[in-house]
């Protein structure tokens, strides 16, 4: 599966495909659209504190049985 990936505008509720990826663009096709204008991610302040583990704290991992030998994790194969 290959990727095509540009910016366009939606005009009359058509997505324009620039001409350079017309021979490139199986008659198949699937669809994801993602809004440019706005951010993804928004920006922390300068107030904001950082991430903390306490987020994380509805995944549980019962760790207790897990064997950690740093011989082992540090020998190269």
């Amino acid at each position: 599966m290959s990727v095509i990936q540009f910016e366009t505008t939606v005009e009359n509720n058509l997505i324009r495909i620039p001409d350079k990826y017309i021979n490139q663009v199986p008659s198949k096709v699937a669809v994801t659209l993602v809004d440019i204008e706005k951010p993804r991610f928004r920006p922390r302040t300068k107030n904001e504190k950082p991430s903390s583990i306490e987020e994380f704290s509805d995944l549980k991992l019962d760790t207790s049985n897990w064997k950690f030998d740093r011989e082992e994790a540090n020998e190269r194969r």
